[in-house]
């Protein structure tokens, strides 16, 4: 399976220029927002600021429930990247044209539903392709490709912010055209979910087996391929027999699948609710607060953060299959909530605007980064993985897309509270932080399972539901799974007589 292994990290890593998007948009307007030449194009006010920033945030949420989902649902994995590329160069495109404040905010909320139909597809797509043993590390490239995103944009802005005018920020916004062009060819290369067909598709059994084989790498007759082919089979069969689970009735009455929304959700919302994206997005503005005021200055420390987010996230990529979702969840929130403290602290001892001290504005950057490499190493990337698994396949776009609603909220929340909230509470605001993200801890710890090395198919043990694998294997008194596929050939074969007969 080595092989097959290899060919996965390809076309999961073809596929995750989806996501360098979003992290680029998350970087260059960190950027863009604290440019003055910006700022007095749009005669942006602090409240304005927090529009500007946060837009994106409500176009993710109204793609995530009302447009992603069915577009990763209809059209497949595949070509549901293309669509939900060629939507974010509209807002692109809006927004690097822009020629007043309403046109930007309408390409911000376009470029976000574009961002959350390929976002969400990605983590579905890497989820259903890989095997369990690497599942965590390949949904992880999810949250990797976010960081190499933000810092391909910090090393841009370096640049950009000393074009002249208004040219600055415009031709920072329009570079996302290259990564979208790109993931659009590249979206033609890679195979089609095999999961995705059986669910979609369960009358064209030779075009999913043929897809899982080229995923694998494996002849079709191989005893892996066909066992775990047989397994998709065998969990789409026993919930066609006995449960109605395709409409949107069950999965909005169904206590499992809100059980799995509110796991989702939650783990999406945490890392967002420990203020993080806003530490990104404002982080220029909060590097000159703490007295660093040289522009050049701020953009290099941006740029340090993300060298050390990426490498973080590069860390969990690589082991979060050997030490657990669960684990790595506390370590990040409990590495934040001792970082919040002393920035907290320092703050207190030496105020910018009273009392400022060089040695306290360093370690609060420090701190700073901490937190950051916090989420970009476990929070981030664990929630990716957390949402992506926990659905069953033939609901997983919906139940990503709420997921990531959960956290585009939150988002949205933050992003725009943020300036008002330090206008008001000042450094006070991390002291609130500090109380926010031991809640999440403590919820963690007593309340999430551990899903690391379990088949997509066998995960609804976790949340209080049968084994549909193993239900079907019983109901149907089989000794082996791979006979369901003996019983399914048999059946087809039946009804290709009767279609005969009635000719």
């Amino acid at each position: 399976m080595a092989k097959g292994d290899w060919f996965i990290y390809w076309i999961c890593a073809v596929a995750s220029l989806a996501n360098i998007f979003q992290g680029f948009d998350s970087g260059i307007y960190s950027i863009i927002i604290s440019d003055k030449k910006f700022n007095d194009y749009f005669h942006l006010s602090s409240s304005r600021v927090g529009v500007v920033a946060s837009m994106i945030s409500l176009g993710n949420v109204i793609g995530n429930l009302f447009v992603a989902w069915w577009f990763i649902w209809y059209v497949g994995r595949r070509y549901a990247f293309t669509l939900g590329t060629i939507i974010l160069l509209v807002g692109v495109a809006l927004q690097s044209g822009a020629r007043n404040f309403a046109m930007s905010v309408l390409g911000r909320i376009i470029a976000g539903i574009g961002t959350s139909i390929i976002g969400t597809n990605l983590a579905a797509y890497q989820a259903e392709v890989s095997h369990p043993r690497i599942r965590g590390r390949v949904v992880s490239f999810v949250q990797l490709s976010y960081q190499v995103g933000v810092l391909v944009a910090y090393c841009v802005g370096l640049g950009t912010v000393k074009i002249p005018g208004e040219n600055s920020w415009r031709v920072a916004t329009a570079l996302q055209v290259i990564p979208g062009v790109v993931l659009i060819i590249a979206s033609f290369t890679i195979p089609e979910s095999p999961r995705w067909i059986v669910e979609r598709h369960p009358d064209q059994p030779d075009r999913a087996l043929k897809e899982l084989s080229r995923v694998r790498r494996l002849p079709v007759d191989n005893p892996d391929v066909k066992h775990e082919y047989a397994e998709l089979v065998a969990a789409r069969d026993w919930r066609l027999e006995h449960e109605n689970t395709q409409t949107w009735s069950y999965f909005l009455h169904s206590f499992p699948i809100w059980k799995r929304i509110a796991f989702g959700m939650s783990t999406m919302a945490l890392g967002q609710l420990s203020g993080v994206g806003a530490l990104m997005i404002y982080g220029i503005l909060i590097f000159e607060g703490l007295g660093f005021s040289s522009g050049t200055m701020s953009l290099l420390l941006n740029v340090v953060s993300g060298v050390l987010c990426l490498a973080a996230c590069g860390i969990t990529t690589g082991g979060v299959d050997k030490w657990g979702r669960k684990i790595t969840l506390l370590a990040g929130s409990g590495m934040m909530i001792l970082s919040y403290i002393i920035i907290a602290a320092l703050n207190d001892a030496y105020p910018t605007a009273t009392h400022f001290n060089h040695g306290a504005a360093i370690a609060s950057v420090i701190f700073i980064y901490v937190i950051q490499m916090s989420y970009s190493g476990a929070m981030g990337p664990v929630a990716w993985i957390y949402a992506s698994e926990i659905f069953p396949t033939h609901i997983r776009d919906k139940g990503i897309n709420v997921s990531q609603a959960g956290q585009q909220i939150t988002t949205l929340w933050i992003n725009q509270a943020w300036p008002v909230m330090f206008a008001s509470a000042g450094h006070n605001a991390y002291w609130i932080l500090v109380g926010i993200n031991a809640l999440g801890f403590v919820a963690v710890f007593f309340l999430w399972p551990e899903t690391k090395g379990v088949s997509l198919e066998h995960m609804d043990r976790l949340f209080g539901e049968v084994d549909k694998v193993e239900a079907q294997v019983a109901a149907r008194s089989m000794s082996a799974v791979e006979e369901i596929l003996e019983t399914d050939s048999a059946k087809g074969v039946v009804s290709q007589q009767d279609d005969i007969e009635r000719k």
